[in-house]
């Protein structure tokens, strides 16, 4: 369980191409457990990409480079930055 003197918050923005199910590949890339929580997601398409925010809670700052990687393994991902 989380505990609020020890985790981070990680916020990301993210743009992809426009297609069926990128926020659901979004949000399955991204493995929740005891050490990553998504406490907000937030997408608009324009048909043609996808732009959002994808905020994160992790107990530790090291799963940072764990959730790049997978969330870089979507497909149609475009960029992904983390913002603080």
């Amino acid at each position: 369980m989380f505990q609020s003197l020890t985790t981070h918050q990680s916020v990301y923005q993210i743009t992809g191409f426009d297609r069926l199910n990128f926020v659901s590949d979004i949000a399955n890339a991204i493995l929740q457990g005891e050490h990553c929580r998504i406490m907000g997601l937030s997408f608009e398409a324009n048909g043609t990409l996808v732009n959002g925010r994808l905020t994160l809670q992790v107990s530790d700052e090291r799963h940072l480079s764990l959730i790049d990687f997978q969330l870089r393994s979507v497909r149609g991902l475009v960029s992904v930055q983390q913002t603080n």
